[in-house]
């Protein structure tokens, strides 16, 4: 029994003794009253206890709420008579003891039951009712009663109009024609459901409507709470169903919402919750499907999308040594034929192109096999991960001139020096493309968002427009010959700014390295760091013994010896390495002390209690990820904010795949990180996703948005 239930019930007791309350002065009269023109055979009438109470003490309805009992009718009927039912009128919200809230009735009510007659009447028609109830004020006082009424058949029945006028105040099913609404949330915590009714009125209504649940039997205890109301024609029911012990969850609930209309009278309407549907609609994190960002334009909304995130592309640190390099092979063909420049630009984009295109096959033919993956995902390997790291560090070291590799079409790496040729301009074009992989740029993230939940053909569109976009900058440049006069001279200062690209590159193969150490832990980065080493030596010796009059044997000796070298460290430094990350993909990546790492039932139980949950989908290889981190996230003022409405800190850790995460990315419309998003406390279903470019105001105006959604 429910602990204040008890004290009321003994406040009941005591207050009874002390006060010796008589039939007469009792603040409850009872009797019973029934209108019609006359009780024929074979048919039916309405009777109805008509409770009649004091002034300021209320009686309950028929789920008394956090306190008090509901009144109790027990017929005594001639034979062949059946009662129905209590029909109780709609009720009336008080708040008892400070912060308890009951349902009940003042002044007056009448509880109506359907009484069904046989097909032969006796001569005297004799209804009783053992009538008991609970009435409140100050102090709780129980009261009973046995009332009778008669009746002769064929005689008529004085009409009172009390049954007249609580007819119209008796719940019946809410309809389309209805001046109200309503939307619910359901949430489980700890066995305990907690249910927002909220109910909305339109216009040609008064006051605030509200929402009175019935009760659910022996099965759970529904504490009511407040009633939190909005804005005019507006408020939220806030109930807590515990089920008993030994009980399941309460499927179904049923309740009345309460409106007035025009006229000031008050209606009510009978409604039904389906609450496992709703917990698992409204609470399934991985089951939702938000997107929030689609675009209202369809295919060529996301196009364009495409395009301005591949331009944007070039921005990114991640690929800038490379963009730098082009930019500086375009002043260096300055002085070519139109014709040649545009060839070289064409190449150049064609790199691009065909590696966006390899992309989208590959993402095509892994979803196909039933592959959850997203934008980046490559980097989610550590092989590939040190494969690019050995192919940037010996890259950087032919920008040094450590060694000269030249690729199809007569032309190194970087396209200074010697010329650059069509084979190395398409190559130039396919490193840029796969540095670009682990940065997302604004508009871009969106437009692969929806690529990656659509057909094969709609994939490869995107992907091509993002490609088009990366490329634009340079095949405007260079089909278009006479803007290159705005660029800088050739001159010296070209060697030198290769050999400082050399440097950029060198930074990028750091940042790889600190991936893998994510990945696969600090030894990983020992061993790939003796890897990279007997790279160097080969990448030494070819630069060494290697000139233009150098002879085929020699050549041959070089190239065997540098492979030798390569092939070495590889078995002997590698090989282990990947052979021990294949059988534990798991990330070795720790989470910040005031980070949680991520998890969708804790973060689904945080949002239940109410706290707010900021969740940040992030990864080691994602630039943009980490300047957000270090410059916005770790302001002060975002993190006394943080603490100040105790938000919840979840990083979604994408440096190695996670479906649960990839299957988050996909349910916001995205296919890459960042990916910011706040969950209100309490509001599962109305998360709000922040830009992938973020500042500490974005930040804090949108913690105040979803603070004010968890007061509601």
């Amino acid at each position: 029994m429910r602990p204040h239930l008890i004290i009321c019930l003994t406040l009941a007791a005591v207050s009874c003794l002390a006060q010796g309350f008589s039939a007469t002065t009792h603040p409850v009269q009872a009797r019973l009253v029934v209108e019609g023109a006359a009780i024929q055979a074979d048919a039916a009438f309405d009777i109805a206890v008509v409770l009649d109470m004091a002034p300021n003490w209320h009686t309950y309805w028929a789920f008394s709420g956090d306190a008090g009992l509901p009144t109790r009718v027990t017929w005594n009927l001639p034979e062949g008579f059946v009662a129905g039912d209590l029909r109780w009128p709609g009720p009336q919200r008080y708040t008892e003891g400070g912060d308890l809230t009951v349902f009940g009735y003042a002044d007056q009510v009448a509880l109506f039951t359907n009484v069904r007659t046989p097909t032969v009447l006796p001569d005297t028609i004799r209804v009783g009712a053992e009538v008991s109830w609970l009435v409140c004020a100050d102090v709780c006082i129980p009261g009973d009663t046995s009332l009778t009424w008669s009746y002769v058949p064929g005689t008529s029945i004085p009409a009172t109009g009390v049954l007249a006028r609580y007819r119209p105040l008796l719940p019946s099913p809410l309809t389309a024609e209805d001046p109200v609404s309503w939307t619910h949330s359901v949430r489980d915590v700890d066995d305990v459901q907690q249910v927002d009714v909220r109910v909305e009125a339109e216009r040609g209504t008064q006051g605030l409507p509200d929402f009175y649940p019935m009760p659910v039997g022996d099965k759970a205890y529904i504490e009511a709470g407040p009633r939190i109301e909005h804005e005019a024609g507006k408020a939220t029911s806030r109930l807590k169903i515990v089920p008993y012990v030994g009980q399941s969850p309460v499927r179904v609930l049923t309740g009345v919402i309460a409106y007035e209309q025009a006229d000031g009278e008050p209606r009510y309407r009978s409604i039904s919750i389906d609450l496992e549907t709703a917990s698992a609609a409204r609470f399934d994190l991985l089951g939702t499907n938000y997107r929030l960002d689609d675009a209202g334009g369809g295919i060529w909304s996301f196009l364009l999308m495409a395009v301005v995130g591949g331009l944007i592309l070039n921005l990114m640190p991640c690929v800038l040594p490379v963009i730098s390099l082009k930019m500086m092979s375009l002043v260096s063909q300055a002085g070519e034929s139109a014709a040649r420049v545009r060839q070289l630009g064409l190449a150049f984009t064609a790199g691009i192109l065909a590696t966006f295109l390899a992309l989208a096959a590959t993402v095509v033919a892994l979803q196909a096999g039933g592959q959850q993956i997203g934008w980046g995902f490559q980097f989610q390997s550590p092989a590939f991960v040190l494969f690019l790291t050995g192919l940037v560090f010996v890259l950087a070291l032919s920008l040094f001139g450590v060694v000269t590799f030249r690729l199809p079409g007569s032309g190194s790496f970087g396209g200074l020096g010697d010329g650059e040729g069509v084979g190395s301009s398409f190559a130039n074009g396919v490193l840029a493309t796969v540095l670009a992989t682990p940065c997302t740029a604004p508009f871009l993230g969106a437009a692969l968002g929806f690529a990656f939940s659509q057909r094969a053909a709609i994939i490869f569109a995107v992907f091509a427009a993002a490609a088009l976009g990366m490329a634009l900058p340079y095949l405007l440049l260079t089909w278009h010959p006479g803007w290159m006069r705005y660029l800088p001279k050739p001159g010296a200062w070209m060697e030198r700014f290769k050999q400082g690209m050399g440097f950029l590159l060198m930074a990028t193969v750091l940042w790889l390295m600190w991936v893998l150490g994510k990945q696969l832990g600090m030894e990983a980065v020992v061993w790939a760091g003796a890897f990279l080493l007997c790279l160097a030596l080969g990448a030494w010796l070819l630069g060494s013994w290697i000139d233009l009059r150098s002879s085929g044997r020699q050549r041959l000796a070089a190239w065997t010896a540098a492979l030798v070298i390569a092939i070495a460290g590889y078995v002997v430094f590698l090989h282990p390495l990947l052979a021990q990350s294949a059988g534990d993909p798991a990330v070795a990546a720790s989470v910040d002390a005031d980070w949680e790492a991520f998890d969708v039932e804790r973060v689904e139980t945080h949002i239940g209690e109410g706290r707010t949950v900021f969740v940040d989908f992030t990864a080691e290889w994602c630039w943009t990820c980490k300047v957000n981190e270090r410059t916005v996230l770790s302001d002060a003022d975002v993190r006394a904010r943080f603490e100040a409405l105790d938000v919840v800190l979840v990083k979604a850790d994408w440096t190695s795949r996670n479906a649960e995460i990839t299957d988050m990315l996909r349910a916001f419309g995205r296919s890459g990180v960042p990916l910011y998003v706040i969950f209100p406390g309490g509001q599962p279903d109305q998360p709000l996703v922040l830009p992938e470019v973020i500042t500490a105001g974005i930040v804090l105006e949108y913690l105040e948005r979803a603070q004010a959604l968890s007061n509601r």
